[in-house]
């Protein structure tokens, strides 16, 4: 089964392209793929502005997928009932996917999730996956992940 986490960027694509969300669901209930998130993806997509489109995003990231404890506490981003506390021995993976600027910290605390569950991490923020590929954490786009799932056997 591939397992994959869901950067709050890579579900816009879902909701736009024609046949994504019904692609993955039918992957997801075939036992083919497991979609996690994080409460730090559910944060973001909350901060949208326009309500129409946050709640459709929500709705989609909820319906495909499962909600998992960040892979570490970081402060100021990480909700208590929510994270994993302590980064057990990753605290340098958590500085590089920082990249020394605390504004990074919500992509930190979703990359070293996707480390944590050992999942790729679909993202569309080319300087995430960077970061992400210099900790050696693989990273997918969403067209990259729909092209994954279009291959896969049926059930």
């Amino acid at each position: 089964m591939r397992r994959v986490l869901f950067d709050s960027n890579a579900i816009d694509p879902i909701a736009d392209t024609a046949g994504a969300f019904e692609a993955l669901k039918a992957a997801t209930e075939a036992g083919l793929l497991e979609i996690l998130y994080t409460h730090v993806t559910i944060d973001e997509l909350a901060a949208i502005s326009d309500l129409d489109r946050r709640q459709r995003l929500t709705l989609l990231m909820v319906d495909l997928g499962r909600i998992v404890p960040t892979g570490a506490m970081v402060l100021g981003v990480s909700r208590l009932n929510f994270c994993r506390l302590g980064a057990d021995g990753r605290e340098g993976m958590l500085e590089a996917l920082r990249s020394q600027n605390i504004r990074h910290s919500p992509d930190a605390a979703i990359g070293i999730t996707a480390h944590v569950e050992g999942c790729a991490l679909v993202t569309n923020d080319e300087r995430l996956a960077k970061r992400a590929a210099g900790v050696e954490i693989e990273t997918l786009t969403t067209q990259a992940l729909l092209d994954e799932v279009a291959g896969l056997p049926a059930s």
